[in-house]
């Protein structure tokens, strides 16, 4: 990139062993940081060919990188830089209110504005971390006082899940205990089988287009145990989970007219014939 190109958009440049770095003063329209109400009178970029990337203050690191080629004066930079800070803002209230509807309690870094939350199940923590465009992922699960290596960097969709249980149950599929063969539960523990719905209420009963819907199979394959978990997204849209011994081995949206069942499924996917896959439990099919 031509220095004399930055120089003229009003930036100070500088050189350092990592490259070329742009300073912005903001003097005349700081961003504001909404949780310690301080002032950002400057932002520091990297050059990176056509690119200024923020990396300083830690309150812009992550934000959006800007198109010199785009640039025609300091203004443009500063609009550009306000729009992206405004943007990520407003996913961090955005967020933080989706996670109170679900019970969940967000936590906003005073000095890097990055949007967390811790989900718990048992023994089971794992905490979420958003993005500056809202979108999160797994940064750490823990078990007990084991922290797991696995999982990070696993991303989800908040929006998909309209309760609390639904997440919970989502993570303990996925970062879970092994799956174990189920032990006949007792009457009365609060275990309902759909053929138990089918019996009452008949097989011509609707699920309203809104409703939650999950589901949860236990499975053996080859003498392996897994977990398949489906949860209603929206009308005949299901999001998947397939876990097993080693952890998550599966995880996507499938249209249900399009779902060939779980042992088909399950076998393709860990490409096993059919007769491999066995449903388990005291009144599952067993194919």
């Amino acid at each position: 990139m031509d220095t004399a190109r930055l120089e003229g958009l009003g930036l100070q440049l500088r050189e350092d062993a990592a490259g070329t770095e742009a300073v912005l003063d903001l003097e005349s329209s700081p961003l504001v940081n909404p949780v310690t109400r301080a002032f950002i009178p400057e932002v520091t970029f990297q050059v990176m060919g056509d690119r200024l990337i923020p990396i300083a203050p830690a309150a812009v690191v992550g934000l959006a990188p800007i198109l010199v080629g785009a640039l025609s004066d300091v203004s443009d930079i500063e609009a550009l830089l306000a729009d992206a800070f405004n943007e990520h803002i407003f996913h961090v209230q955005r967020r933080s209110a989706e996670l109170q509807v679900l019970g969940l309690t967000p936590r906003v870094e005073p000095e890097t504005l990055e949007l967390s939350t811790e989900v718990v199940d048992g023994d089971l923590a794992v905490t979420l971390v958003s993005d500056r465009l809202g979108n999160f992922r797994v940064a750490r699960v823990a078990r007990g006082k084991e922290e797991l290596g696995t999982g990070s960097g696993h991303t989800l969709e908040l929006s998909e899940f309209r309760e609390r249980a639904a997440l919970s149950g989502y993570l303990v599929a996925l970062f879970g205990e092994p799956a174990a063969r189920p032990q006949p539960a007792p009457v009365g523990a609060g275990l309902v089988r759909f053929s138990d719905i089918v019996e009452k209420f008949g097989a011509e009963a609707l699920v309203p287009p809104r409703s939650s819907l999950e589901l949860l199979a236990q499975l053996q394959v080859e003498g392996r145990p897994y977990r398949f978990a489906a949860a209603r997204v929206a009308g005949r849209t299901f999001r998947g989970l397939l876990a097993g011994p080693q952890g998550k081995e599966w995880a996507g949206r499938f249209e249900l007219d399009e779902f060939p069942g779980i042992v088909r499924m399950v076998a393709d996917l860990l490409k096993v014939p059919p007769a491999a896959v066995r449903l388990v439990g005291p009144d599952a099919p067993q194919e």
